[in-house]
Order: C-alpha cells, then structure tokens, then sequence
C-alpha cells in the first residue's frame, strides 16, 4: 500500500539502504511470484504505471 501523496514519487528516487519504508516496500515487490497487487491513491495511478511500464513491468490497473 502507499498510503500518502508522493509515495510514487519516493519509491522511484529514494534508496533503499537508507530508506526503511522503501526497503520494506522493495522486498515486498520483489518476493511475488507471479502476481504483486499495489493499492495507492488514485492520484498516484498514472506516476505509478510509467515508471513500472519503463522498467518493462506488466501493469493492470483495475
């Protein structure tokens, strides 16, 4: 979940070895296997799929 305006924002420019929110969120993502569900606020939908699409990340939005 990001919960809070900018969440998108922090996860594509923050470090995760210095940023423990981002690290949790980072080891949550990247333990799915085949599916990884992201619940954020709709003003955060569009950031959030280009940058996943830009990183060659299959995106539905539903």
């Amino acid at each position: 979940m990001l919960p809070y305006t900018g969440s998108v924002q922090r996860w594509a420019t923050s470090d995760p070895a210095t940023d423990e929110v981002l690290r949790i969120w980072y080891v949550a993502v990247t333990r799915a296997l085949r599916l990884a569900a992201i619940a954020l606020l709709e003003e955060g939908i569009d950031a959030l799929a280009h940058l996943l699409a830009a990183r060659r990340v299959p995106v539905r939005i539903v």
